[in-house]
């Protein structure tokens, strides 16, 4: 036992109970059970850091994905895929990608042709893994896209709602601290307004008795949170009567004060320490207390009262905990959890990012090179790995506050439910308002992982998903509905030269081909074989389904205030590309969708729009090819446009070397043209002209062929003859390079204007041993503030984020 503040709390070191043991018997049993359920269901975080937060149709969205595991944040090496989803604004998928992931990080993209309508998007990213947490586990951000003409807003955006009468359709809740509103104990109850749109709404108000009488006055502290104290009395009954900003007002009845329980108080506004007081009711009778402070998963504080006080309190060294949110438990004797706070420890330990800028100043079209020095807390060398994007900040002005960086989402809003305003708020500044501000955050928000009565009542059924590390092909093999123990399975590819693997089913005619690494545009042929009775064999191969969508209740893109000034330099830039016949986007897909809908395919990733092309070919232009080359097919129905030249494409005027091919958005070496199977393609759009191909960046020199290749759903396979299968899974996908012109190479187009208004965006910032790494660019035409953002996470899973700012004039 140890005296803390006068009263008894005998603290227990974790995992270390001594000779207590059997003193501790309920903390021994809650500290096992979670550490069985947290080496199970360990926690993986994804946080994507985007080149800029919001976009016109027209551009591309690039992004940097970092994967983590465990409460201290370190590089997930349990998932080796990842999956992103670009939703629309109806809530379906428009595109979903797999990315590889290598010592937990990726990178990736989506083009947004100008065929999509303007409006809240949505991007969301997870692992197989993260799919046992459920969805609310996954990485999720509204992205608004605009439209440039006459530079308006999303015209198909959830409009912002004004309402008439606040007090009607506005959600207040009042949350005593701990859960418990006890009689006559001392307790703060917290209580945060919600309107309609899923954000804070400022109240002001009186909390009176049953008799009239007021008590005392609150209001609203921080984006419609705020907090009052309260000694409620035997048989009082407390209304808080509220006004609204619109003039509005309307009552609330707080939650009834009962004898029997306990009030759970924390103090967090000290540096160093965290400090706790629990106060029994007056009808509570003396029994043993049993604390759990966990975070992530790990137990890292746990201590049990013996005393008959009906007070008592603990002062905990916050260097017990790792930073972030730490959930306090209390429990009563028998094991069965009483109340619970959260609390947020910042040990102001991210990483320090030095950045070395030879000025401040620059000139258009200047070349800028940046030094980056990485250090820990410790001020030691920090290996890690960042993702730098640098904006005009003119043309994309940022709401800073509503920024969602590396350090608030893995710190902060993955671990809570629902939407978290203004996250990056409690990390610009810190200070004793943003901490008082944050507290109530844990005091209104709830917890989204680790719930008690799940694990303590050992309801901890094997994960659902299992972690990815690779690509594979499985299924099962049965003869006359029967496992077909011992069949063999042959699989087989010609992408990019000719593949076969083997294997043989279990005795549940289960099979599966592991480890694979393959590209979204490949295709590959399954079969079966049985000793005797093939006819009777069936194959069928196994499919994922996608998570399901829930609506979006973050913000709109009819919310975003800068959008309007970013939609007007687009269109200042666009104008210019099309001048020089760059990136021009003509009527023509209009004229396409209304005189034959056959030229568009659903799945198409034509860049400048489905259809947008000198030629579009369909699969009824090669149905009659069955058994041909793809050149020799194609060599008289795009004589015209093509040569082939050993079955290479090459666009016929002026030719720049071999035509880019893109399948399925996946770019192919060309000199595998003639491996494409015809008779898989559902479209083919060929771009000659540089209004056409220029936006495929200076891979497409020589003009564009994009392919789109016949499917039916996201996973599709054809039977051919029993036990054959043709399956076209969905691969990995291949980012593209972003495009940063270099002005100091001669063959750079030097009389178009470069307005541009990503200047750069480098994923692949490596730090080494000594903890530095170098990166360099070129300016754009365009003169005022440019705003560099580094974010990364270095070995031990220490994040840290950097803001730099320079002027070009």
């Amino acid at each position: 036992m140890k005296k803390i503040l006068n009263f008894l709390l005998m603290a227990l070191p974790v995992g270390v109970f001594g000779q207590a043991m059997h003193e501790n018997a309920v903390i021994n049993t809650i500290t096992a059970k979670l550490s069985s359920y947290s080496a199970i269901h360990s926690v993986e975080k994804v946080y994507l850091h985007f080149d800029k937060p919001y976009y016109a149709v027209g551009d591309t969205i690039y992004f940097k994905a970092y994967l983590t595991l465990g409460p201290v944040h370190k590089l997930s090496a349990l998932s080796g895929i990842l999956y992103a989803d670009l939703i629309k604004p109806d809530n379906k998928i428009y595109r979903s990608i797999k990315l590889p992931v290598i010592s937990g990080t990726t990178h990736g993209d989506f083009v947004l042709p100008d065929s999509l309508k303007s409006g809240s998007y949505r991007l969301r990213a997870y692992t197989q893994w993260m799919r046992n947490e459920g969805e609310g586990s996954f990485f999720e951000r509204t992205i608004a896209v605009g439209s440039m003409e006459a530079g308006r807003i999303p015209e198909n955006a959830t409009p912002k709602i004004v309402s008439e009468n606040l007090a009607k359709t506005t959600d207040v809740q009042f949350l005593p601290e701990g859960g418990s509103l006890i009689t006559g104990n001392y307790s703060k109850i917290a209580f945060k307004a919600v309107g309609i749109n899923g954000l804070g709404v400022d109240v002001k108000g009186t909390l009176t008795d049953d008799t009239g009488a007021e008590i005392c006055t609150f209001s609203t502290s921080h984006l419609g949170m705020g907090a009052f104290v309260l000694v409620p009395q035997p048989g009082r009954v407390y209304k808080a009567n509220m006004t609204y900003p619109d003039g509005s007002a309307n009552s609330v009845t707080l939650p009834k004060a009962i004898n029997r329980g306990y009030t759970f108080a924390i103090n967090n506004t000290d540096a160093d320490t965290i400090r706790l007081r629990i106060t029994a009711g007056n009808a509570t009778g003396n029994e043993k207390l049993n604390l759990v402070a966990q975070s992530g998963g790990a137990v890292y504080y746990a201590a049990q009262k013996h005393s008959e006080s009906k007070i008592f309190s603990a002062v905990i060294p916050k260097s017990k905990f790792p930073a972030g949110i730490v959930q306090f438990t209390l429990f009563s004797e028998s094991g069965e959890p009483l109340n619970e706070r959260l609390v947020f420890v910042n040990h102001n330990d991210a990483l320090k990012l030095q950045l070395a800028a030879p000025l401040k100043r620059y000139r258009p079209r200047q070349k800028v090179t940046i030094g980056l020095n990485a250090l820990n807390n410790a001020g030691k060398a920090a290996t890690g790995s960042f993702s730098v994007a640098v904006t005009d900040e003119t043309a994309v002005p940022v709401d800073s506050l509503n920024e969602n960086s590396i350090l608030s989402h893995l710190l902060l809003t993955s671990d809570l439910k629902g939407i978290i305003e203004q996250p990056n708020y409690y990390f610009i500044s810190q200070n004793q308002k943003t901490k008082e501000d944050l507290d109530l955050l844990m005091l209104t928000q709830g917890y989204r992982y680790f719930e008690w009565k799940k694990i303590l009542n050992d309801a901890q059924a094997a994960p659902s998903y299992q972690p990815e590390k690779y690509l594979q092909i499985s299924g099962r093999v049965t003869r006359h509905k029967k496992p077909a123990d011992g069949a063999k399975i042959t699989i087989m590819s010609n992408k990019g030269g000719f593949f076969m693997m083997d294997t043989v089913a279990d005795k549940d005619g289960k099979f599966a081909f592991k480890g694979l690494i393959f590209g979204d545009s490949t295709k590959f042929i399954v079969q079966s074989k049985v000793p005797k009775g093939q006819n009777a064999v069936t194959l069928d191969l196994d499919t994922l389904s996608s998570p399901r969508l829930d609506a979006w209740k973050g913000k709109t893109a009819s919310e975003i205030a800068e959008m309007p000034v970013y939609l007007a330099h687009q269109k200042r830039f666009r104008d210019e590309q099309q001048k020089y016949g760059i990136n021009a986007h003509p009527i023509m897909l209009k004229e396409v969708v209304v005189r034959d809908k056959k030229f568009f395919t659903k799945h198409s990733k034509n860049m400048n729009g489905a259809g947008n092309a000198d030629m579009v070919l369909t699969s009824d232009d090669l149905k009659d090819v069955f058994g041909a080359t793809l050149s020799s097919a194609l060599m008289m129905k795009t004589a015209a446009h093509i040569d082939f030249k050993r079955g290479i494409p090459y666009k016929r005027i002026r030719p720049e070397g071999p035509m880019l091919i893109m399948v399925d958005g996946f770019e192919v070496d060309s000199h595998f043209f003639n491996d494409i199977d015809p008779e898989s393609i559902q479209s083919m759009e060929v771009m000659v002209s540089p209004n056409f191909y220029t936006v495929y960046g200076s891979k497409a020199g020589g003009g564009v062929i994009e392919i789109t290749t016949k499917r039916q759903s996201e996973y599709v396979y054809q039977r051919y003859t029993p036990g054959v299968i043709a399956y076209h899974p969905q691969g990995f996908y291949k980012a593209r390079e972003f495009y940063s012109p270099q002005y100091d190479d001669p063959k750079t187009n030097q009389k178009i204007n470069d307005y541009r208004s990503t200047v750069y965006w480098n994923p692949d910032v490596i730090t080494g041993k000594d903890g530095k790494a170098a990166f360099s660019y070129f300016n754009t035409d365009n003169k005022g503030t440019y705003r560099m953002v580094i974010e990364g996470i270095d070995a031990d899973g220490n994040p840290g984020r950097q803001v730099y700012r320079y002027v070009v004039e």
